[in-house]
């Protein structure tokens, strides 16, 4: 049994939202929006355009606050796009604007998407990950996991935390930093991996060809945890250093003293760990200070961990075999033509390893 005597790190939870914004979306993965001139156009960027809430009359566009009377059977509509009639899903969308994301994460270097995930997509990760309901399963190691659930690719290239992505980096050609897949933490276990205080590349020593970056200057790579299971501090949540992305060095030495006693590295005050409900994403700088949680609980717990990197980072590991591999497999036909455009993008602009 690992000795807790330590952990006295700042708790913050985040409670389920009790509302969620919608998406207009076609059969191809544009997003219904309104244009400079106020006029409704289609999108696949995922912005403060394309964000709606819906009204007794039909819906309502946040960003300008106009109202559009429409009727909506099914959560499903047609509205005029130019000259055009078009067909509309209404999707779950999220807490905020993106807006709001994007300027939380430029301030704090942190920011949660509360609940950005449908459950019927979260539903599909478990059953991935063999969590939840699935977790008297064994996960399939056979192939790549973005080839076993459309469920994984949608929530890699999920758009809103893909556009605040973007915005952050300062660029829209970014890239993972390895294929995805799922780190599940059993019960009475602390994670061999990331169990110490650390930054990520491509601020630490990498096992590509990818150099040390200095900490200074813009963003080069932000980290996303996709909790698939609720997160909390019992059951081994992320815990991080806020504000450390703004600090000129790694975390201190007697933060990763030597494990005497079956003692965890720091848990103190300094440090905070973010609960959040499944089907959650935390964005943080990829300089955060942070470390894997032990898991106190009963029951595995899963998160679906990326690093997305500007042109100039090396990746970790190639993620190009797989994206071949999910391009041959039936699972690319059920994405639609954005989410195939992102994930593939994601996947194959690695010219710099090139």
């Amino acid at each position: 049994m690992v000795n807790q005597q330590e952990s006295q790190a700042r708790i913050v939870t985040l409670k389920r939202p009790e509302h969620h914004y919608v998406l207009l979306i076609t059969d191809d993965g544009s997003m219904l929006g309104l244009n400079k001139d106020g006029d409704p156009a289609l999108f696949y960027e995922a912005d403060d355009r394309v964000i709606w809430d819906r009204t007794a009359i039909g819906v309502k566009h946040m960003a300008t606050g106009k109202n559009v009377a429409v009727d909506i059977g099914n959560d499903v509509c047609t509205l005029s796009v130019g000259s055009d009639e078009v067909y509309f899903h209404m999707s779950h969308g999220p807490e905020k604007l993106p807006s709001e994301y994007l300027e939380h994460l430029q301030r704090e270097g942190w920011v949660c998407l509360n609940s950005i995930l449908q459950p019927e997509i979260v539903e599909r990760l478990e059953r991935v990950a063999c969590t939840g309901p699935y977790e008297h399963m064994e996960q399939n190691m056979d192939i790549p996991k973005i080839c076993q659930d459309a469920a994984v690719c949608r929530a890699v290239a999920e758009p809103i935390s893909l556009w605040v992505l973007r915005e952050y980096l300062q660029t829209r050609d970014i890239h993972l930093g390895h294929p995805p897949g799922f780190n599940v933490l059993k019960p009475e276990t602390l994670a061999q991996a990331g169990r110490r205080w650390h930054s990520d590349i491509p601020y630490i020593p990498s096992t590509s060809p990818q150099p040390v970056f200095p900490r200074k200057g813009p963003p080069k790579a932000c980290n996303r945890n996709t909790c698939v299971s609720d997160f909390t501090h019992q059951n081994g949540a992320t815990m991080f250093k806020p504000g450390s992305h703004r600090v000129d060095s790694g975390p201190p030495e007697e933060w990763n003293r030597a494990l005497q006693d079956d003692e965890l590295p720091y848990s103190g005050p300094e440090a905070t760990v973010l609960e959040a409900p499944s089907g959650s994403m935390l964005l943080y700088d990829a300089r955060t200070w942070h470390r894997a949680g032990f898991n106190r609980s009963e029951h595995k717990r899963a998160m679906m961990a990326q690093n997305y990197e500007t042109p100039d980072v090396v990746p970790k590991r190639d993620t190009r075999p797989a994206c071949e591999k999910l391009h041959r497999s039936p699972v690319y036909q059920e994405l639609n033509t954005r989410e195939q455009r992102d994930i593939t993008e994601l996947l194959m602009n690695i010219a710099a390893s090139q």
